[in-house]
């Protein structure tokens, strides 16, 4: 077993082909969030209910994105395995883009018959891409000296935003030409594998050693437990909005309560020296005792806050442009608003990434989360589509900045190389738990567009929608300055 304080070498691989795979999954991810899964919802259970069922669609995805990162980074740890799981899980992502695009095709008129084969679809998508990303995020640490994370984060971030820009510009494309979204679908396909086979072939698996025992038997054990623990907490979930009326509305004003608590509870556990900048010495063998490290708990606490303040928005935008905006075309909409925002972030990303090295992570994040929330408050206010294309290019200059620095920021904040990957996997719950809040934040949208039309206040879902995201991109600002040892 390795050190707790080994650093990796040297540079072993080009920063380009590194990030490869993220740039198609970005392109993956936009197309089917932002694009696809809204117009094919709307087509399955109509108007009325849009809300909510693709709220549904994204949280019940997140569920496996919650548990499984953690384990497939563990498992990836133990086996020594890293490029092995990225071919995994591309051929399970892929059979679940053939399932839903399928069902899109051929099932659209079923109702909520072709909702649940399209369901089922995502959840082997998130399955594959999960077991695909956890350990493919531990080649940074794994691979990269801590001087130049900030350089290989920046490249991260502009070959996402990339990636994204083209999901973009082909969805405006495909909306122009009136193609059928199955189309779509063997696009993501193709420029999914493509981007896999570049990092399979040009980056090397890291030196890691296999450690001795019965990995699978304890991947199957943790996994059923996980699972059973999930569909306790489903039932119970189920059983008390039968019960209680008005429950669902209950959880979604709940939201917002819940996280001020996580942060209550870990500035406690500072206070009282819970938390230290030493890693515990149980560290390899105890998953949770990650959180007693300092600079990992704020890292994984901040970055959940971005991340729920991003998901409380992205799934929307399409009906954002709808209703609020008025497009006649809110698809096309979408497609022109996203290509504005990843401009922004291509033109930042690479800037912000090199600049981290030098002047620290914090001051790039301060300042793009700043502007981040200042957009989404902003997208409120817009009283033309054209001026809503500004914001979102404004959004798009932080969002971008402060991506090129997240990645440098979440591996500089890990505790020991001997849990790169599983650590990596809990850290990437802190970007795929947020979408959770989907399930709630669709209902509370339809609630209160519902609400304000009866009290003559238009829109009113989306002001709280929005507002929330703009709080969690403040607070997460304000609760950087908690990371210490790290710059």
């Amino acid at each position: 077993m390795t050190s707790l304080t080994a650093t990796p070498a040297a540079v072993r691989v080009s920063p380009w082909a590194l990030s490869s795979f993220w740039a198609g999954s970005a392109f993956h991810w936009l197309l089917l969030l932002l694009i696809l899964m809204p117009a094919d919802v709307l087509r399955f259970v109509g108007e009325a209910q849009k809300g909510t069922y693709l709220g549904l669609l994204v949280g019940v995805g997140a569920v496996l994105a919650l548990v499984m990162p953690p384990l497939i980074g563990t498992l990836s740890d133990r086996l020594g395995l890293r490029l092995a799981f990225l071919r995994w899980g591309v051929a399970i992502n892929v059979a679940g883009l053939a399932v839903m695009g399928l069902s899109s095709l051929l099932l659209s008129g079923a109702g909520l018959g072709g909702f649940w084969v399209y369901l089922l679809g995502y959840l082997l998508v998130q399955l594959g891409n999960n077991i695909a990303t956890s350990p493919y995020s531990a080649l940074i640490p794994d691979l990269v000296p801590q001087e130049l994370r900030g350089r290989y984060s920046g490249v991260l971030g502009q070959l996402q935003a990339i990636g994204q820009l083209l999901g973009a510009v082909l969805a405006f494309g495909l909306g122009q030409l009136g193609l059928p979204p199955v189309i779509s679908y063997v696009l993501i396909v193709l420029v999914l594998v493509g981007s896999a086979a570049i990092t399979l072939r040009q980056v090397p698996e890291p030196p890691l050693r296999a450690q001795p025992g019965q990995h699978w038997a304890w991947f199957g054990g943790a996994l059923g437990r996980a699972l059973a623990v999930v569909a306790g907490l489903g039932a119970a979930y189920l059983l008390l909005a039968r019960l209680i009326p008005g429950f669902s509305l209950v959880m979604a004003f709940s939201l917002p309560l819940l996280v001020v608590a996580a942060v209550v509870v870990a500035l406690l556990m500072e206070r009282r020296g819970v938390v230290s900048l030493t890693p515990s010495p149980q560290l390899a063998s105890r998953l949770m005792t990650v959180f007693l490290y300092q600079p990992f708990l704020w890292v994984f606490i901040t970055r959940m806050l971005f991340s729920l303040g991003q998901y409380s928005v992205q799934p929307f935008l399409q009906f954002y442009n709808a209703d609020v905006l008025g497009q006649k075309h809110p698809g096309t909409a979408t497609s022109i608003m996203l290509a504005c925002i990843i401009v922004g972030s291509i033109v930042s990303a690479i800037i912000g990434g090199r600049l981290s090295d030098r002047v620290g992570r914090k001051p790039i994040i301060y300042v793009a989360g700043g502007g981040m929330a200042a957009a989404a408050i902003l997208l409120l206010f817009a009283p033309s589509f054209i001026f809503a294309l500004i914001i979102a290019l404004a959004f798009g200059l932080g969002y971008g900045a402060f991506v090129s620095v997240d990645w440098a920021l979440g591996s500089d904040a890990m505790p020991s190389p001997v849990t790169y990957a599983r650590d990596m996997g809990l850290w990437h719950v802190a970007f795929v738990a947020p979408q959770l809040s989907s399930a709630p934040q669709g209902f509370l949208l339809d609630w209160g567009n519902a609400r304000g039309a009866a009290m003559d206040l238009p829109h009113l879902g989306y002001f709280i929608v929005f507002g929330i995201a703009a709080a969690c991109f403040v607070l997460g600002v304000l609760l950087v300055r908690n990371i210490r040892g790290v710059r």
